[in-house]
């Protein structure tokens, strides 16, 4: 209760904690221009919920803070100008909150950035009233202008006028920027590094710029200001250094250090570890026991501090970004509303971990990335990554994974040993015992966690002695994460679980077409895609939407609009793709794997079937053919005269052959033609009916 960053509302005010205790409660006014930070007791904050005079509220001002600045923009040199002047000023908590030391730290942030009192403040303001964040010192220029939109280009010169240049200059049309493309891909975006003079001079010659050139040649011409200005557009810093150092080096030299690493934890949610193994257990298909389907991934997140396991992931993708974002994104889910979907009941108190940290250490693969860098910017959760082949620098969740395996060994069938399957004679090969599917897997996983959490002493665990833990205290990890919670203030954040969710969920695109929003063959909608008109025949618009899915639940995918972090559509499955209703993502994949091989298979029985097909239909197309007489005695029109009668008579003889099938007593040789064409019913034993429809056709 009462986290860093929480939003309440106060009568007609809205305040957002800056810092707490258990004694004290930093805050500020979020609305008003010239607020500065307060401070109140803890109890009168209390009183006040008690009273429900005081409420927490949904941060009004995410979007912000949710929302990152163009790379190389002015708006992002605006955003670190900001920050490096403020930085330690807002870390220095709470003396920063104080009117008796705000002023040297003030003094402090003027001296190493040279801006004035006015725009520190301003800076101050920014950053406590709308989230706490980088992000909320950018300069907003989004909201200015007709961003990302291109000016249409006529007859004027588009820009300022030349002043000391001859000439007007010319526009830059589709046509130029395809030269500028080509120049730029063959001569500055490869590993031979040419310089940016050399492919401006390539330029003046696509453009066809007389040989030998003369500098009256150069006045109604692509100018250098112009070609550098589209190359810095259209071609970001990171893609240019790819391209020019290559792959290879970039990645070895050149790839981003997202963070440093610190040895000290305050409290619970300062440092959080994040680690995976493959299970040494084979599980088995819940469709079909039969087949085994594997060893798990088994993610774990623990608290430093203690101990505690806060996030966990069980699943059959193999240790990526992907599945340490789903262990991430756990860590701030209602853990009784995770279980349930395991059918485990507990109660919030049996494992109450929720909240993002201060930091998190992880490998350096998997956490690095554009999902990653949302818990750095938009949360203020700083990235730590362990060396190579260091990992004792996650000892904790390490040894964690060695104590579960060990404890869920005798309770487990297809259990992975040492012996090498198929290596010795007569050898057991532990895969054919498999029984667990991946959910009674995870059921187990969590029964054990919760017992980890909540009845496991640790018997090394190292406190620390200088500062206020009991020795009392049973190092127990839930007993260790309620007093740190409660007398240590810690860096534990408390995000929308939903935000955290879909930013950190794997993207990709889906297809927009008549049927629904179509990804991975399932078919999904939304009240807001019927209202844009997707599904209609006649739309026009993209047929391409960026989606994040959960790898845990076919029911819904999340509709990404924008860049905007914080606003996402959710989308159902669609009534035409009930057949994948509850069924995990990795159930879909492997569905369609097998639907796949069916259609290929069922294709050519299919196209068997249309080549015995058009043999039979030529046999007795040939058939018809030879069965026409040599001789025609009947000119063409006398052919086609009569065809009414004919057909008459047709249908009778039809009839007859038809109750000739149904009543083998019946002889069909007493009915004689006459010369006139017509039937004789006398002497035929035909059934009433017949004989009424017959005489009925003959009377006509």
């Amino acid at each position: 209760m009462f986290m860093s960053n929480d939003v309440y509302q106060l009568n007609s005010k809205r305040l957002r904690v800056l810092w707490s205790n258990p004694e004290v409660i930093y805050y500020i006014d979020i609305d008003n221009d010239r607020a500065l930070p307060e401070y109140a007791p803890r109890d009168e904050f209390e009183h006040l919920m008690a009273k429900s005079e005081l409420k927490i509220i949904e941060d009004p001002h995410i979007n912000i803070s949710m929302t990152f600045p163009e790379s190389g923009s002015k708006s992002e040199s605006i955003q670190n100008r900001a920050w490096s002047a403020i930085q330690d000023a807002i870390s220095a908590e709470p003396d920063v909150y104080l009117k008796r030391y705000r002023g040297k730290l003030l003094t402090q942030a003027m001296d190493k950035s040279g801006a004035t009192k006015q725009t520190i403040y301003r800076w101050f303001r920014r950053y406590w009233q709308l989230g706490m964040c980088k992000n909320t010192l950018n300069g907003q220029y989004n909201r200015c202008g007709g961003l990302g939109k291109t000016k249409k280009i006529g007859d004027k010169k588009l820009g300022a006028p030349r002043t000391r240049t001859p000439g007007d200059g010319i526009n830059v049309d589709d046509n130029i920027k395809a030269i500028f493309r080509v120049a730029i891909e063959k001569c500055l975006l490869n590993e031979n590094q040419y310089e940016f003079d050399y492919a401006y001079n390539q330029v003046l010659i696509a453009f066809g710029v007389p040989l030998p050139c003369k500098p009256e040649h150069l006045l109604d011409v692509p100018t250098e200001r112009q070609f550098r200005y589209f190359y810095n557009k259209e071609y970001s810093p990171l893609e240019i250094t790819r391209k020019r150092k290559g792959e290879i080096n970039y990645q070895k030299d050149f790839r981003p250090v997202l963070s440093s690493s610190t040895t000290e934890v305050s409290g619970p949610g300062s440092r959080y570890q994040i680690d995976a193994t493959i299970a040494d257990v084979y599980l088995v298909s819940a469709d079909d026991r039969n087949k085994v389907i594997g060893r798990p991934t088994l993610y774990f997140v623990v608290d430093v501090f203690s101990r505690a396991i806060v996030g966990m992931y069980v699943g059959l993708e193999n240790a990526s970004w992907v599945s340490a974002m789903e262990a991430l994104s756990n860590t701030v889910l209602d853990k009784v509303e995770y279980c349930k979907q395991f059918d485990i009941d507990i109660t919030k108190e049996m494992w109450p971990t929720v909240g993002l940290p201060e930091s998190i250490i992880g490998d350096r693969g998997e956490i690095l990335g554009r999902h990653i860098e949302v818990l750095s910017k938009a949360f203020n959760v700083n990235i730590e990554n362990t060396p190579p082949y260091r990992a004792d620098w996650k000892g904790i969740v390490e040894r964690y994974f060695k104590t579960v395996q060990v404890k869920m060994k005798p309770f487990v069938e297809g259990y992975v040993t040492k012996e090498a399957i198929g290596k010795k004679r007569h050898g057991k090969d532990y895969r054919q015992d498999s029984t667990h599917t991946l959910k009674e897997f995870t059921q187990m996983m969590i029964k054990i966690v919760i017992f980890y959490n909540n009845e496991h002493t640790l018997s090394e665990y190292d406190p620390d002695k200088d500062k206020d833990l009991p020795n009392d205290l049973p190092y127990n990890p839930l007993d260790l994460w309620e007093w740190g919670i409660q007398y240590r203030t810690g860096r534990l954040r408390r995000p929308s679980p939903d935000i955290v969710k879909v930013n950190l969920l794997p993207h990709t695109e889906a297809t927009v077409t008549e049927k629904g929003l179509k990804l991975f063959n399932c078919y999904y909608t939304c009240k807001e895609a019927l209202d844009w008109g997707w599904f209609e025949g006649n739309y026009k618009g993209p047929k391409k939407v960026t989606v994040a899915y959960d790898l845990y639940s076919a029911n819904v995918i999340y509709l990404r609009l924008n860049d905007n972090y914080a606003t996402f559509v959710t989308a159902a499955l669609a009534p035409r793709s009930r057949a994948y209703q509850d069924l995990t993502m990795w159930e879909v994949w492997q569905r369609n794997d097998i639907n796949a091989e069916v259609a290929a298979t069922s294709k050519l029985k299919t196209r068997s079937g249309s080549v015995n097909l058009v043999n039979d239909l030529e046999t007795i197309a040939s058939h018809s053919k030879a069965s026409q007489p040599v001789n025609k005695a009947l000119t063409k029109s006398e052919k086609v005269t009569g065809i009414r009668e004919n057909k008459r008579l047709e249908r009778q003889q039809e009839r007859i052959k038809k109750y000739d099938n149904q009543d083998k007593n019946t002889q069909a040789d007493n009915v004689t033609p006459l010369h006139n064409g017509k039937l004789s019913l006398k002497s035929y034993k035909l059934p009433t009916r017949l004989k009424d429809i017959l005489k009925s056709d003959s009377d006509d």
